[in-house]
């Protein structure tokens, strides 16, 4: 027997107490009597005191021996007696709930995710008192959505306010979670138990290294399923304006199937495809389609299966972001072939006598001529004269070797050819902070400078005469200088819909970190690493993130749910299902109530056989006459 609100101490001493406290009731109970009379006239004091004496021996001794057990039948009511051995300190279990995209399908009682929580309730509800229990959520994070609770309702909750989420279950990492939690944060550990559907990525199928303590409570059974892997758009290398879309679509299911694909931009289909899926396949689909305006493309399965969540995909499709260029020339046909040849560029030429300083352009070409006034957009200078130079003019020579390129500038980067004689050249004096992009023996022959957001670039030559026409060096110095004017419109995109998780995005060899950027929808940075020539970074939320690596930006929208490909199969050792002797575990009887009923039954044993003749003993002595009293006191 053990006691729940008092030790075994603390009872034995309450228990000397009362029993003393009663034996001394009974041994001082004295025999003087107190009178009340009319009047003290006829009183003298007598000559010897009345002597008080305590009595030596107990009366009735049966009785004090039945208020005194009963009193202790009442103490030991309050102590809460348990019969058998209480554990107080109990057990610490680990619930790992599945909450994992795929938990989202459809099942016999609900989705598989419902499921699941009636079997983790029903652990809970089967654990003996006193022990402990922690939830967590497991998906491609262990995350623990309680501590050790001692009141299992907290857990209860959590439980059946939990969601499934959009990644797939990583069951290794959990189960090493639960693993750590239970070393660090308990003092005698229980069980570890999966709650959930058990599908997992190829590489845990066989998952054996697991936990000694390990209960399974597995939902549902493998299911078909048809569903969207992956989705890219690249615009066409040869027309800008030219969609090139790739679809993945995968079978999860142990059956052949065959699917519907269908694509369509707004309120204009796309195209369609009909797809023959094979067991556990993945097929890719392209279509090609021209748009310039943005538009939203749907891509969609006509397929009915258990989970429907992978069977559609929206992605946001910009347009073509071109380059407005405005060329002021007397002999355009030289710059022609430089500027226009770009499909990227949009390009205008007119006459200097048409030169407008305010002039709606991304960059202004002013060729061989002072305009009047500086223009307010971004500009290349060719050749201008000394006075209206934005770069001062140092000198004017003929026949002028270009010598040098600063490659390690975005500007000059791929420039190599040298030896190149100019048939007339300007040699220009820059200021601090300008970038020297070509020089010479005589000093720098072409400029660039960035002030208060306006960027400016300085020709010393002209591009299209003789000795540079045929140079590979010229267009790539063009195209150099309006690819740092305006970035954007020469950057290459790619948009891609994939699953959330872990991403790897192709990069160079030589790629540079710290000209690397991954952003989110709210321009937050996120973590990556580079392994060779992979970047990887991870994204456990549904949303779109954007990788730019110098001209070339990927735009990723994470909103399919990662399905993993293959179902866990616990070992034959691993134990499965609700622990039957932990439901069959009636509580301890509670004894508390029957002392309680001894007590009171006790108490009024004692008041029925002796506390009633002491009553009738007093009553013929209250009954007495107070002047036959007063006689028998003067006689006396």
């Amino acid at each position: 027997m053990s006691f729940l609100n008092l030790s075994l101490g603390e009872l034995l001493g309450l228990a000397g107490a009362i029993s003393a406290g009663v034996v001394a009731l009974y041994l001082l109970d004295r025999s003087k009597q107190k009178l009340i009379v009319s009047t003290l006239k006829f009183w003298v004091d007598a000559d010897v005191r009345t002597q008080l004496r305590h009595r030596r021996r107990i009366q009735q001794p049966w009785s004090l021996l039945l208020e005194i057990i009963s009193l202790l039948l009442l103490l030991l009511a309050i102590a809460g007696p348990r019969l058998g051995i209480i554990d107080s300190a109990g057990r610490d279990h680990v619930v790992i709930l599945d909450t994992s995209a795929w938990m989202g399908s459809r099942g016999q009682r609900g989705t598989l995710l419902d499921e699941s929580k009636e079997s983790a309730l029903g652990y809970l509800r089967s654990l003996p008192r006193g022990d402990r229990a922690m939830l967590v959520r497991a998906d491609a994070l262990a995350t623990p959505a309680t501590a050790f609770e001692s009141d299992l309702s907290v857990v209860e909750n959590a439980i059946r306010v939990s969601q499934p989420g959009s990644s797939a279950l990583n069951l290794e990492q959990a189960l090493e979670f639960a693993g750590r939690a239970l070393r660090l944060q308990s003092e005698r550990a229980g069980e570890i138990v999966f709650a959930g559907a058990g599908r997992v990525p190829s590489d845990q199928a066989e998952l054996q290294n697991l936990p000694p303590n390990l209960r399974v409570l597995l939902a549902g059974a493998p299911q078909e399923n048809i569903g969207l892997r992956k989705i890219g758009l690249r615009r066409s290398l040869s027309d800008p304006d030219v969609w090139d879309i790739f679809v993945s679509v995968r079978n999860y299911g142990t059956k052949a199937h065959d699917a519907e694909l269908g694509l369509q931009l707004g309120l204009s289909p796309v195209g369609s495809q009909r797809l023959h899926l094979l067991p556990g396949a993945e097929q890719q689909a392209t279509f090609t389609y021209r748009a310039k305006a943005a538009g939203f493309l749907e891509v969609r399965l006509n397929v009915r299966d258990g989970f429907p969540q992978d069977d559609r995909a929206v992605i946001e499709v910009p347009g073509r972001a071109g380059l407005h260029v405005v060329v002021y020339s007397n002999d355009p046909g030289s710059l022609r072939a430089l500027i226009d040849s770009n499909p990227q560029i949009e390009a205008v030429f007119q006459q200097p006598s048409q030169y407008d300083a305010n002039v709606k352009a991304g960059v202004v070409v002013l060729d061989r001529f002072a305009p009047p006034a500086a223009p307010r957009a971004n500009s290349i200078w060719i050749q201008p004269p000394a006075s209206a130079s934005p770069v001062p003019v140092r000198d004017a020579k003929n026949g002028v070797r270009l010598d040098r390129w600063s490659t390690d500038t975005p500007l000059g980067a791929g420039l190599r050819t040298q030896d190149v004689v100019l048939e007339s050249a300007q040699v220009l004096a820059p200021a601090q902070g300008d970038v020297v992009v070509a020089e010479s023996a005589a000093g720098p022959l072409v400029v660039a400078r960035e002030q208060q957001g306006v960027k400016t670039a300085v020709l010393g030559f002209q591009p299209g005469q003789a000795s540079m026409r045929y140079q590979l060096a010229t267009p790539l110095l063009v195209a150099n200088i309006l690819r740092w004017m305006a970035p954007e419109a020469f950057r290459s995109r790619e948009i891609q819909a994939g699953t959330v998780g872990l991403v790897t995005v192709p990069v160079g060899k030589d790629a540079d970190p710290a000209s690397i950027r991954v952003i989110d929808d709210n321009q937050r940075p996120l973590p990556f690493t580079i392994q060779g020539d992979a970047l990887q970074f991870f994204s456990g939320a549904p949303g779109g993130v954007t990788v730019v690596n110098g001209d070339r930006e990927s735009v990723y929208s994470l909103t399919l749910p990662d399905v993993a490909e293959a179902v866990w199969k616990p070992p034959a050792g691993v134990r499965k299902g609700i622990p039957r002797a932990a439901e069959l575990e009636a509580p301890p009887p509670e004894i508390w109530p029957w002392l309680a009923a001894l007590g009171g039954l006790g108490l009024l044993a004692d008041w029925l056989l002796y506390g009633r003749s002491r009553l009738h003993r007093l009553r013929p002595a209250l009954a007495t006459p107070l002047a036959t009293r007063l006689r028998q006191r003067k006689a006396s």
